[in-house]
């Protein structure tokens, strides 16, 4: 069975529990201003996770709406080896806003490649743990003019059985969806200028829906 969920323009799917979502945006902004961004940080992963979390993660955290708050992370260090093409995250993970596991480490190989002129970062998880058993994904800088650039993601995720029981459809929409569109909106409002930061967010939140 495949449940199939539209939220704005990400699409998540869940078959023999791999949670599979993709989301792409049209950014104002050249693929050569897209990729400095990016650039950017990655070189903060390496040298600065503080500054990358400020920059890049903005409005990512803990969440006003607790239902957001079922499943979140909190990253606390990282290592990124280019030349080796290895990345290391050390993370807290908290169920329900309380620590369930504390400095887990996830490791994974990076490919950054590029094909004609769009970009293509994979990300293939290693972890050990039983908080995943599968997950990779890929970012991608396309090219739609000299001035537009389409960023997307596409992010494969199976839990171990623990979590399996506990991150439902549901729980993955209220938790994950929305943090997976947000980071790509992070880069792309940072492309066009502006600062995407926990304030920008907590204003946007604010707004009363349409």
């Amino acid at each position: 069975m495949m449940l199939l969920t539209i939220l704005l323009l990400i699409l998540t799917t869940l078959k023999d529990g791999m949670f599979h979502t993709e989301y792409e945006t049209e950014v104002a902004a050249s693929s050569q201003e897209c990729n400095m961004v990016i650039d950017s940080m990655i070189y903060y992963l390496q040298t600065d996770p503080e500054i990358l979390s400020e920059k890049f993660f903005g409005g990512l955290g803990k969440q006003g709406d607790t239902k957001k708050n079922a499943f979140y992370l909190i990253w606390k260090d990282s290592e990124y080896v280019p030349e080796k093409q290895y990345s290391k995250l050390i993370l807290d993970v908290l169920v329900n806003e309380k620590p369930f596991r504390k400095d887990v480490v996830i490791e994974s190989v990076v490919t950054d490649t590029m094909a004609d002129t769009q970009r293509d970062i994979r990300v293939d998880i290693h972890y050990g743990g039983s908080i995943l058993k599968e997950a990779y994904g890929t970012f991608h800088v396309i090219p739609t003019s000299d001035t537009t650039t389409k960023l997307g993601i596409d992010v494969h995720v199976k839990f171990g059985w623990f979590f399996r029981i506990f991150i439902s459809r549901k729980v993955y929409s209220e938790t994950i969806d929305w943090r997976l569109e947000r980071f790509v909106q992070n880069l792309k409002l940072r492309a066009e200028g502006l600062v995407a930061d926990d304030a920008y967010w907590s204003a946007v939140d604010k707004r009363p829906s349409l």
